[in-house]
């Protein structure tokens, strides 16, 4: 049963499997036909389900000594394009590729990602504001990291007996760097505590347009 569904579903992709930086209209019209079910939908994003960290800087930080994520996202324009044409979907509209592609381009500027992170145990919710996250970018003359350029929140919060639950999204400009849209990049952050914790995970930009 497997293999049927993947003979369906192959003939569908285009041949590379990769992040699209500036995705194209050919690959829009396949994600928007994946909306609505006229084909399979295509993979627009990756979930990292439970989310495996690492430390690369500090020492007593695993466990969390705070609040500590537990799941992650990353996705592109295509991701943009899919939520646009279900909206419309579910409003019992129809829309072309041609019209939401400017829009989502509007949204989410080529060559940018954004990364949601799922956090619980968070004790006050204005400490969503001390998350703060980047990549780490490995080149031939060293290492360098990109923060993030802009930082909200989904309509997920929840308050737990351990604290606050939700999910931040961040958005991440890759223009003009050394990003390989076929391979991992390392995400990197900190959280709300006063350790010098830096934590870090890997997401295969292969996994998705």
């Amino acid at each position: 049963a497997v293999r049927r569904g993947l003979a369906v579903l192959l003939p569908f992709l285009p041949l590379a499997l990769a992040w699209q930086p500036a995705l194209d209209l050919e690959l829009a019209r396949q994600v928007v036909d994946g909306a609505y079910s006229r084909i399979p939908p295509l993979p627009t994003a990756v979930e990292l389900s439970p989310l495996e960290v690492r430390v690369l800087r500090g020492e007593g930080c695993l466990p969390f000594p705070g609040s500590r994520p537990v799941w992650a996202r990353v996705a592109g324009q295509a991701e943009v394009v899919e939520i646009l044409a279900e909206r419309a979907r579910n409003e019992f509209r129809r829309v072309q590729a041609e019209e939401v592609l400017p829009e989502a381009k509007r949204l989410l500027p080529d060559g940018h990602l954004r990364v949601y992170l799922r956090l619980s145990g968070l004790k006050r919710l204005e400490h969503r504001a001390a998350y703060t996250l980047g990549v780490r970018l490995k080149t031939p003359e060293g290492e360098s990291y990109v923060r993030a350029y802009r930082a909200t929140y989904l309509d997920d919060w929840q308050e737990k007996e351990d604290g606050y639950t939700g999910t931040l999204v961040f958005y991440l400009d890759f223009s003009g760097k050394p990003v390989d849209p076929k391979g991992p990049l390392e995400v990197v952050f900190l959280t709300e505590s006063e350790k010098d914790c830096l934590y870090a995970f890997t997401v295969d930009l292969g996994a998705f347009y």
